[in-house]
Order: C-alpha cells, then sequence, then structure tokens
C-alpha cells in the first residue's frame, strides 16, 4: 500500500489553488514526511512550462526492507542503485496517469539510464539510506495553479511510484539478485585482464550488434552469437556465472581484417564499450576491456594545445618547432597523432583503432608512395613505423581494424580475420605471406619516440559563469558542452556514454581550474588527485548542489574534454 500525503502538505496544496504559479514557491526547501519516506523539494520551477520541480525521496535501507548482506562492497551499492533506478523509470513508463494543465504539469521524470552500468546522481546508497531525485511538473492551467490536480500528483502518483520502485518487498528479488551478480562477475573479470595480461575478453555467448545505429540495446540474431576462435580460446572462473569461455586478447599488437560487412568495426565497438559494465541480458555483459583504453580516430578541425607531436610530424611548413605544436584547426593526421600522444599522457594501455576512422596519410605509406614524394618532402611519420615503439617502449596495446593494408602484418603479434561476425586467427597465415612476399617499404623513423610530456597550461582565463550565475554549465547530447560561454566540441570523445557525464566533465574542469590555483600539477596529476576524491566522495564537493542528473566519467575522458578547449 503506497504511503498517505501528509496532512500539512495537503493543506498547504489545498491552499494554493487558483493562486498564481509563483506561490508553489512556498515549497522551496521543504520537506515533508511520507512514512516511511521523506520528500525534499530541492528546486521549485519558475512556471509550468520550465524544467520540473526537483525533488529528493528518501528512506532508510532497513525501513525499505533490504538485506544487509547485499550491501557489502561498492560493486553491491552500484548495482543497488542501479537497479533501482531502472525499476522507477519501468515504472514511470508503465503506469503514466494523467494530470491535467499546460506545459509540463504532471510530468514525472527520473534520470535514464542506458545499457551500461555508472554510477549516477539519480539514485545514491548514502548512509544507509536511499536517495532518489525525482522530477514533477507542478500542475497549472497557464499561470493558474490547478490545486486539485497538484494534489492529485502527490497523493495517486507520486507515492505509488516511491513505493513500488523503492521497497524490497515490492521488487522481483530473483532480478536484483541478478543484477548484483552480473556486475560482480564483469568486476571480476576486469581483475583477470591485470592478472593474465590480456587486454579484453569477450566471452562466448556474447551478442555483439546492436539493433540499430540510434539504439544500444542487442540485435536478437543467433548468427551473430559470438564463439572465441581457435589459438585465443581461454577460460575463466566466475564467482557466479562459474567456468565461461572466450576471446582473450594478449597484450601487444592485434589487426582485426576480413572484408567489409563482416563484423570488424562491430568487434571493435564491443570492446570499445567494455570500458563499462553492461546490464544483465545486454549481450555485452561478460565482455572486458582494461579501464583505460582509448578509441583513437582522426578529427578533422580540433583544436590542440602545446603537444609535442614530433614522434610523427616533423618539419611542418611555416612551423619552427613540432616539440609544443599548438592549432585551431588541427588536419585528420594531425589530430590523430594528437590523439595518441593525448591517450598515452593520461596512463592509457590499450589504443583502440578502425581504419574508417583514420586519416590514411596518418596510417600508412606504401612504396609507390615513397618513390614519388621522398621522405624529405613528407614530414608525417606513418603510424605504422612506430606502432612497435608504442608497444615495446611505452608498454601500450594496440587493437587494430585493417582491411586495406597488408603491411601491418609486419609488427603484428596476432591477426584475427572476421567472417559473418565469426572470428578466426590468421596469425600464422599472415606473417607466412610476409615471408613469401616481404614488404619494399622503407620505415621512416631517424629518431627514437620522444618522451611523453606532462602538460600544463593556464586555464584560469576559462570562465564558467555567464550573467549573474556563478557557474553555468549545460550540454548538448554528446556533441556540446558549454563552460560559461565557451562551446567545446567533444562529439569525436566516443567513449562518453551519457550526457550525465558529460556534464560532470564540467564540474571536474571547475575543480580542476580551482586546484591547479594553488599547486604546479600537471593537469594529468591534477585530475588524479580529484578522482582519489570522487572515490572516496562520489558526486560530493564538485557541484553546488545534486541536480539528480550527473554520472561520474573516466578521467580519459575528462582530460579529452580539456584538450578541446579553444583559447
Amino acid at each position: 500500500m503506497a504511503p498517505v500525503i501528509p496532512s500539512d502538505l495537503k493543506q498547504e496544496i489545498i491552499s494554493l489553488d487558483g493562486k498564481g504559479y509563483k506561490a508553489y514557491k512556498i515549497f522551496q526547501g521543504k520537506s515533508f514526511n511520507y512514512d516511511p519516506f521523506t520528500i525534499r523539494f530541492e528546486h521549485v520551477q519558475g512556471d509550468s512550462f520550465a524544467q520540473p520541480t526537483r525533488l529528493s525521496i528518501s528512506i532508510g535501507l532497513e525501513e525499505a526492507g533490504f538485506p544487509s548482506h547485499i550491501l557489502n562492497s561498492p560493486t553491491q551499492e552500484l548495482a543497488l542503485e542501479d537497479y533501482l533506478l531502472r525499476r522507477v523509470n519501468q515504472f514511470i513508463a508503465a503506469n503514466e496517469v494523467h494530470v491535467k494543465g499546460s506545459g509540463k504539469s504532471g510530468k514525472v521524470q527520473a534520470q535514464t539510464p542506458g545499457q551500461k552500468i555508472l554510477k549516477r546522481s539519480g539514485m545514491l546508497v548514502r548512509e544507509s539510506k536511499l536517495q532518489l531525485i525525482m522530477f514533477a511538473g507542478l500542475p497549472a492551467q497557464g499561470r493558474t495553479i490547478l490545486g486539485k490536480e497538484c494534489l492529485k500528483l502527490f497523493s495517486e502518483v507520486l507515492p505509488v511510484i516511491w513505493h513500488e520502485s523503492l521497497i524490497a518487498s515490492s521488487l522481483n528479488e530473483d532480478e536484483l539478485n541478478r543484477a548484483i551478480e552480473t556486475l560482480e562477475d564483469y568486476k571480476f573479470l576486469q581483475t583477470e585482464l591485470k592478472r593474465n595480461n590480456w587486454v579484453a575478453f569477450v566471452a562466448n555467448g556474447s551478442n555483439l550488434p546492436r539493433s540499430s545505429g540510434a539504439s544500444d540495446s542487442p540485435l536478437l540474431d543467433a548468427a551473430t552469437i559470438f564463439e572465441a576462435p581457435k589459438g585465443l580460446e581461454k577460460s575463466v572462473e566466475l564467482p557466479h556465472a562459474g567456468k565461461i569461455e572466450g576471446m582473450a586478447i594478449p597484450r601487444g599488437i592485434t589487426l582485426i581484417v576480413g572484408g567489409g560487412f563482416h563484423g570488424k568495426s562491430t568487434l571493435l565497438r564491443a570492446i570499445q564499450d567494455a570500458v563499462y559494465p553492461h546490464l544483465a541480458g545486454d549481450g555485452r555483459e561478460r565482455i572486458a576491456t582494461l579501464p583505460s583504453a582509448a578509441k583513437i580516430r582522426a578529427e578533422d578541425g580540433r583544436a590542440v594545445s602545446a603537444v609535442n607531436v614530433s614522434a610523427f610530424m616533423d618539419s611542418l611548413p611555416g612551423i619552427y618547432s613540432t616539440k609544443k605544436f599548438s592549432t585551431q584547426s588541427a588536419s585528420g593526421s594531425t589530430s590523430q597523432a594528437v590523439n595518441i600522444l593525448e591517450a598515452l599522457e593520461v596512463g592509457s594501455k590499450l589504443l583502440l583503432m578502425d581504419e574508417d576512422t583514420c586519416a590514411t596519410n596518418f596510417m600508412i605509406r606504401d612504396e609507390r608512395m615513397q618513390m614519388l614524394v621522398a621522405k624529405a618532402k613528407e614530414p608525417i611519420t606513418p603510424f605504422l613505423d612506430r606502432i612497435q615503439e608504442v608497444n615495446k617502449i611505452h608498454g601500450v596495446s594496440v587493437i587494430l581494424v585493417m582491411g586495406g593494408s597488408g603491411d601491418y602484418f609486419d609488427p603484428a603479434d596476432n591477426v584475427i580475420t572476421m567472417e559473418k561476425f565469426k572470428p578466426r586467427m590468421v596469425t600464422e597465415e599472415a606473417k607466412q605471406l610476409v615471408k613469401m612476399k616481404p614488404g619494399q617499404r622503407k620505415k621512416e623513423t631517424t629518431f627514437p619516440f620522444p618522451k611523453i610530456c606532462q602538460r600544463r597550461w593556464d586555464i584560469s582565463r576559462l570562465k564558467f559563469s555567464k550573467g549573474k550565475r556563478e557557474a553555468r554549465i549545460r550540454t548538448t547530447g554528446l556533441d556540446t558542452l558549454t563552460l560559461g560561454e565557451m562551446e567545446i566540441d567533444v562529439r569525436y570523445i566516443e567513449q562518453i556514454a551519457e550526457e550525465g557525464q558529460l556534464s560532470l566533465c564540467g564540474w571536474i574542469i571547475r575543480q580542476l581550474q580551482f586546484n591547479l590555483n594553488e599547486s604546479d600539477m600537471s593537469f594529468a596529476g591534477g585530475l588524479q588527485e580529484i578522482f582519489l576524491e570522487i572515490e572516496k566522495k562520489e558526486f560530493d564537493g564538485l557541484s553546488p548542489y545534486n541536480d539528480g542528473l550527473q554520472t561520474i566519467p573516466r578521467l580519459q575522458d575528462v582530460m579529452g574534454v580539456i584538450n578541446r578547449i579553444r583559447f
């Protein structure tokens, strides 16, 4: 049975009937007891067309009926938070109740999770309590308060959602246990990567393709179910799923080859996304990748600040030195070189590349082109000639989708071909081809790979304020982050999964700006300190309040945003 509306809240709502919309502001900051729930009006909207009113709903874990044994670790807490937030969204979608009014009257929302399991501010376990952030449009006709409709919202709609979504007895215990076990298995699988010197693991039975380019849900097609190729088959004993088998990609240089539309990019995308855990039934829940993995691509037009690109670019026309290179509009080849170097700067141990989004002239210069255009006239050193240094000197592995150049067979440690979404090891065949038909091109490196520098430049000029607002941070999908009046193009930071991550990147950068005023640390060093604090305090201290829409990003992605700031 849903909790009954508190009498004091009921009376206040009745008293507002027919008044102007601003009268709703009397609820700002007030709390009400819906035994066993407590609700607080964190922010009251200014009119019926504005962003709905933000509410925090809290209940003790004991009162909610959750046993202590499922909350013995941060992993279990995260699984519970994720499961409950999904439950809230499912209940809202399945039990829509119409509340009359104009604009956003009666509109009920919560932070909406995707297929990935991430730390979100919309649902938190804190100090033995559950805290849910919800949004509810306070009813009005124009600017006139509809008291009866508001009473309906707070007596018939919202309390039912809280009760059916957050009380343990209303939930499917098996589903909850499965959610916890799935996440614990993923975390264990990630530890197995490091222990076994693997960079990624893809379990047999995984379903890699997505239903469409606009959806992250799985494509239900038995023909695409994954099965590990002979030569890379390994088994892992998971805490809950038990013994599973799959493809373990070892450290080193791995090529994924094959014809078009046979699943090369699909496999790489699954590996790329597996830096995050996925919910049970997604098809990728038993795929794990090194958490620091970075997707690398060409990015025409991006800004670059003080990067030593001399490993790949030398003697650029009109440029005195490439050891501290900056530009407001990098070319495809230059941007890809920069993306690699920036990934190394923040400690990425795995680079992921797909030739479809790479700059051809950065990846390879074949024999004939070398004959026509002498090295003295070509400032670009192809990635092919540096890939082994990246691997051997810096300890960074590479997984590369390559369908157009057999020259990459030479440095490759493993070669996998995809045929109708089925992988097959062809390393021996590739190495035999190298022996039978050696490449005639000349290696174009003339000096060792330079040391990776830890950068820092003045970001005190970055203004987060706009007008009277001390900090204005907003997002436009996953395309743009706006800090104050500055817009940052982040479309090609492919591993930012949710808008909430992008928003929190802005607040982290604001905190970094403050911290660097007090120290001489590099950006990477400063971010590492902030992320150590995030491990302890989660969202606290980063933003002035919990807007219920934030998601914790990776350090690599925050640095990616910083690197794209234009001054």
